[in-house]
């Protein structure tokens, strides 16, 4: 993991967390319809291409679960490389790139200077890089 992957953790976190939120709504959806379509007579030709249709939707969900999967093990991979960096340099990067705060918010949160704490930020990166290579 090198510092743009720690850089897009957050943006990477929400856009699971929707992707959640539409998996659940969607699967509700199927859920009912499935529900409903079974106490309907329907011909079978009918009931047959609703049936593939049902298939192939909870097919694209399948994927949509195994990219999630895959994006949330790569975020661990970011959180345990990130465990290697020293203090103070990881809680600098703990509170930009998980956390999502401003490099000014962190300056007055750990009473450095906003000049102080970029420089610091860029040391941080650079560790963290290291580490990717180290490995």
């Amino acid at each position: 993991m090198n510092r743009n992957d720690l850089k897009v953790y957050k943006y990477n976190q929400k856009w699971i967390e929707g992707r959640l939120e539409y998996i659940k709504e969607y699967k509700e959806r199927i859920s009912s319809i499935s529900i409903s379509l079974s106490g309907i007579k329907i011909e079978k030709k009918v009931q047959d291409t609703m049936a593939e249709n049902l298939a192939i939707l909870l097919d694209n969900i399948n994927e949509l679960l195994d990219r999630i999967n895959a994006e949330a093990q790569k975020q661990k991979e970011i959180l345990n490389q990130l465990e290697k960096v020293k203090q103070p340099y990881r809680v600098i990067l703990e509170k930009v790139y998980i956390q999502g705060k401003t490099l000014v918010t962190v300056a007055s949160e750990l009473n450095y200077s906003y000049e102080d704490i970029c420089r610091k930020n860029g040391k941080a990166l650079d560790l963290f890089d290291s580490l990717e290579i180290n490995q």
